[in-house]
């Protein structure tokens, strides 16, 4: 199974802060790399998150949420969820699509499949 993204600036994103040449133990992490995932999902969500981020951690209490869209708080949330391990989002509100359009449902399992599954299903050739 591959990881498939959002759309361009996703991968992107995604792509310039997780490199597939970087051997870092800590930025290989599972919830690491899942976090990063959903939170460069968003376009405002990314720029707001970014100075958030260290190359091994994720500081989600710095992150400023004024102004976000709802979807984005939704990313945010699973973000959250997926790498403290706890239930930040639950299946209601996936399941709600007043709530969460199909897109970003599909990026939010995608990054509960990264959470699970690990760097692997980035299938990157290094």
């Amino acid at each position: 199974m591959r990881v498939r993204f959002k759309n361009y600036y996703h991968r992107k994103n995604f792509a310039e802060y997780i490199s597939p040449k970087n051997s870092d133990y800590y930025s290989n992490r599972s919830e690491f790399i899942a976090a990063v995932f959903l939170l460069s999902a968003d376009k405002f969500l990314w720029e707001r998150s970014k100075s958030a981020l260290t190359r091994y951690s994720v500081n989600f209490d710095s992150i400023d949420l004024s102004g976000i869209s709802t979807e984005g708080y939704a990313l945010y949330k699973a973000a959250r969820a997926v790498y403290n391990g706890d239930s930040g989002i639950s299946l209601g509100e996936l399941c709600d699509w007043t709530l969460i359009d199909d897109p970003v449902a599909l990026t939010i399992f995608e990054g509960v499949m990264l959470r699970r599954n690990g760097v692997k299903m980035l299938n990157w050739r290094t």
